[in-house]
């Protein structure tokens, strides 16, 4: 029982929400009380979650030698041993080989999609992640490529607002993230990961808040040409990236793993009220 948790911990479930993207395509195009659309984009969640778990579990396998050496990670089923590397890797395979063969149920386009997931997050663990901004911007991309891939799946139009609006998030985030880890790990930062040599704390910070204003106003334009009505809610939106920011200044936990976030209460009732409304604005006339 306790090799199935560990297996289960391998993939990473905290790291799944990202693969909500996928969603985006279906609400944004006013599907998302379609059914068949519906179910379709539950499918491709499933898959994606597939292809990421891989990518995770091949990431620890090329990190294991660092990963053991860190306080935290080295509680990890392969760093601690407690998964061997083989076991690990044919189970990669598994989880991998079930993914490209499910997405190519869905369609070809989206079979594309998964697999430039898999190469571009398999160039990131190994080369990539190494390299000054080039690490966020990758993570960044494999962001939109979620959401194309939602898009891809139900076969609607990729919108340009959603591969720029999605980009700005995910740059945030990470940029955000980088914050966090110099802050968390202090003088030993430059050894748990190598492109935080780059680095210092005034110049993450400035693309952090760069970032969240190129996002705010990425979302006013997208309201005014695409969703009129949404514009409604950009003074939600705004306070709700004010308040992440304000988080992720003040406890760097949070920064470091914005899944943490929703912990606030005030995020996360606030986001839930801007959910709500931003469907009842595009869904009801």
């Amino acid at each position: 029982m306790k090799m199935f948790k560990d297996f289960f911990v391998l993939c990473r479930p905290h790291q799944w929400y990202k693969n909500v993207l996928v969603f985006l395509a279906l609400f944004f195009s006013g599907n998302l009380f379609n059914l068949n659309l519906l179910t379709i984009s539950v499918y491709a969640f499933l898959i994606l979650i597939l292809i990421s778990s891989g990518n995770y579990i091949i990431n620890d396998i090329i990190d294991i030698k660092r990963d053991r050496q860190s306080p935290e990670k080295r509680k990890r089923p392969i760093a601690s041993g407690r998964i061997k590397i083989w076991q690990a890797l044919i189970f990669a395979c598994i989880l991998i080989f079930m993914a490209l063969f499910f997405s190519l149920k869905i369609n070809i386009d989206f079979f594309y999609s998964v697999a430039a997931l898999f190469l571009a997050t398999l160039a990131y663990s190994l080369l990539l992640k190494k390299i000054f901004i080039v690490d966020i911007a990758t993570v960044s991309a494999n962001f939109v490529i979620r959401a194309i891939a939602g898009a891809l799946a139900i076969s609607v139009f990729v919108s340009p607002w959603l591969i720029v609006g999605v980009f700005l998030f995910a740059f945030f985030l990470v940029a955000g993230k980088r914050y966090g880890e110099i802050l968390l790990l202090g003088k030993n930062a430059k050894k748990q990961r190598d492109v935080l040599k780059f680095y210092s704390r005034k110049m993450l910070k400035m693309i952090f808040y760069l970032f969240a204003v190129l996002l705010l106003i990425c979302f006013a334009l997208f309201s005014y040409f695409e969703h009129r009505r949404l514009i409604l809610n950009s003074l939600l939106f705004a306070c709700l990236v004010a308040r992440y920011a304000q988080l992720a200044n003040e406890k760097p936990l949070i920064a470091a793993n914005p899944e943490r976030a929703f912990s606030d209460n005030l995020l996360l009732v606030g986001s839930i009220i801007f959910i709500i409304t931003s469907t009842l604005l595009l869904y009801v006339k």
